[in-house]
């Protein structure tokens, strides 16, 4: 077993029960959107598989099935808070080429910490600070869960060291050409995407039954696919961009330590990379067409649904809103919002709680360059940047390109085992 870098891990292994971090990987696999069943079921299963955390944890509900586990700490610090949703829309546990295990990233990094926290309870532990793990069960479907407790948490006056949600992960398939040789990357989001979601409904004339509705419709749809990205750079990718500038060739800090300047030609040299769509592309994208009507007529009216993602900037959503109410909200056409969460503050990098972020992942990961980011995930942490903790995102896992885009990670042996001592770290600020 090694570590990143080709170091053996021998003094780094750590308790971590494989066989039941597995197990549980592949249990979840039925739950991807929200359901009060599919809650309820997630919530069984966690307590079968660990049920020492709900014997010496209090456990509260909140709305749509999300709950905290808390541990009273000995206040030595602020408290410490955990976050993660558990719901996946597309990515289902999979075996993937050569047999490997491969899940939604929140998943194996709410197991490693399960994992991580049941070892430590075993051996004594007390937390420096209170400890709070927040589970939501919606958070791809508007975060109603994650709300609840959020608001709950303000009403007590938390304040807390740390939040640390999924979101961030390590790799070696990006940004090489500014790195060291074989020095991977950690990306800490500090800071997330806005989110924007609904539908565009068309209703037939009563005196049309030429199929204007679907017509109508497949316009609008036409001229979302031709507007659906727009690149900009956030003051989180420029902090990325002027930190990779510190570790980069001499003929590339020019362009790095000026990114709003040369953003443009950065624009152009990574304009079909992965890394384009994760941290600098507000997008939409078209995620269903309904129709109703008699099968032997044109349909009397169609729905297109679209979920945007928006790059935090001076284009709030309300911008962003008038843009598709202007263009698509024609003949008949209506626009109805289900989802919007703007844009999350962002978190500093000058902060305790950084640097315990930044020794954790040293630690493991030998030469590693870390950076802030724009989170490329949605995640629960943006509903806790009011408490007025410092919200981080990052999952302590090696993920390739396409891994990152999708979101998932090949939790094997040596992966869950990084992850279990991350944890540890973390949980013993």
């Amino acid at each position: 077993m090694h570590r990143a870098g080709g170091t053996h891990l021998s003094e780094f292994l750590v308790p971590i029960n494989e066989r039941r971090a597995k197990d549980m990987l592949r249990d979840l696999s039925f739950f991807t959107a929200y359901s009060k069943k599919g809650a309820e079921r997630v919530n069984e299963l966690l307590r079968a598989h660990y049920p020492q955390l709900f014997e010496r944890m209090e456990e509260r509900p909140f709305a749509n099935g999300a709950f905290t586990l808390e541990m009273t700490g000995a206040s030595i610090t602020d408290p410490l808070i955990f976050v993660s949703h558990l719901d996946s829309l597309s990515c289902k546990t999979r075996q993937a080429d050569g047999g490997a295990l491969t899940v939604p990233l929140q998943r194996a990094h709410l197991i490693a910490l399960l994992e991580a926290l049941d070892a430590l309870i075993s051996e004594g532990y007390r937390p420096g600070g209170d400890l709070i793990l927040a589970l939501s069960m919606d958070g791809l479907t508007g975060g109603t869960g994650a709300k609840s407790i959020a608001e709950y948490l303000g009403r007590r006056q938390i304040s807390p060291c740390f939040v640390l949600d999924h979101g961030g992960y390590v790799t070696d398939a990006a940004f090489r050409r500014f790195l060291p040789e074989n020095a991977p990357l950690a990306l800490i989001g500090i800071t997330e995407k806005g989110q924007l979601e609904g539908h565009i409904d068309v209703a037939e004339a009563p005196y049309d039954s030429m199929g204007s509705a679907l017509n109508t419709l497949l316009k609008n749809g036409d001229w979302l696919t031709r507007h659906a990205r727009r690149a900009s750079l956030s003051k989180a990718s420029e902090q990325m961009l002027k930190t990779l500038a510190d570790h980069a060739p001499a003929r590339w800090r020019l362009l790095l330590k000026h990114p709003r300047f040369f953003f443009p030609i950065l624009r152009m040299r990574w304009h079909r990379r992965e890394i384009m769509a994760q941290f600098f592309l507000s997008e939409l994208t078209v995620t269903a067409i309904h129709t109703r009507g008699e099968a032997s007529r044109p349909p009397s009216s169609a729905s297109l649904s679209f979920s945007l993602k928006t790059v935090p900037g001076k284009r709030k959503l309300p911008w962003w809103k008038d843009r598709l109410n202007r263009n698509t909200c024609r003949q008949g056409a209506a626009l109805t919002v289900t989802i919007e969460n703007e844009h999350s503050s962002r978190s500093k990098v000058n902060h305790p709680a950084w640097d315990a972020l930044e020794t954790a992942i040293e630690i493991l990961f030998d030469r590693v360059v870390i950076a802030p980011c724009l989170s490329p995930h949605v995640t629960d942490g943006r509903f806790y940047a009011p408490l007025k903790g410092n919200v981080y995102r990052f999952s302590p896992f090696l993920l390739t390109s396409q891994q990152a885009l999708r979101g998932e990670c090949a939790p094997d042996d040596n992966a869950m085992q990084l992850a279990v001592q991350f944890f540890r770290q973390m949980l013993s600020v």
